[in-house]
This record gives structure tokens, sequence and C-alpha cells, in this order.
């Protein structure tokens, strides 16, 4: 906020759209995930066996509260080199995961005949 406590508009959209971003974003990659209409599959990031996983859930929430937080220490222009490195400990297995392939899947580029 402003020395003199007043919330300007600027303030209040910068707010809103983090609250958008906070919210909005997880919401969804969960729908997208499990509507039909795309091919964007993330739900392996937070489930196993088909379940939802609580440990998995409970990292990946942990992992965007710190996404979130960097982003709004960034845009304030608070944030220091070790939160970044530290965040780094968050993104790499978690993007890792991401790219990882599927196990139940066979390789696509294996001869079939």
């Amino acid at each position: 906020m402003n020395p003199d406590d007043v919330f300007t508009l600027a303030e209040r959209l910068f707010f809103g759209m983090f609250i958008v971003l906070y919210f909005g974003v997880p919401a969804l990659v969960v729908w997208v995930s499990y509507c039909e209409r795309f091919k964007i599959d993330l739900s392996a990031l937070w489930t196993h066996n088909h379940k939802a996983d609580k440990l998995a859930v409970i990292i990946l929430g942990s992992w965007w509260v710190h996404t979130c937080t960097i982003i709004l220490w960034t845009m304030t222009k608070v944030v220091t080199t070790a939160d970044f490195v530290s965040y780094m400990g968050w993104a790499i297995p978690i993007i890792a995961k991401m790219f990882a392939p599927e196990k139940d899947k066979p390789p696509t580029d294996s001869p079939t005949n």
C-alpha cells in the first residue's frame, strides 16, 4: 500500500489479478487435465494408480503457494537470489516429473512389426 494508506485502483487491480492467478490457474489445470476436449493431462502430478495421492497434492499445493509468492515478491521488487535458488528445489523435480515418460505406455518410436 501507499504510505498514506490509500488502497488505489492500481493496487486493487494488482490484488485482483494476483487472486485470479493464485486460485484460477490451479483450477484451470485440474479442469483441463480431466476435460476430454484437451490433450493436456497433468493429473499424473497428483495421482498414483489413478487415485489422488495426498502427499503429491500437498507437495504440489506447497509448490504453487511458493510459485505465487515468488511472483508476488518479483512484482513488488523484494525478491532475492536466495529466493530463486530455494524455488529451484521445488521446480526441478516437478518439471522432471512432467516430462518423464509414462511407465505404462510402450515407447512410440519402437517398431511394432
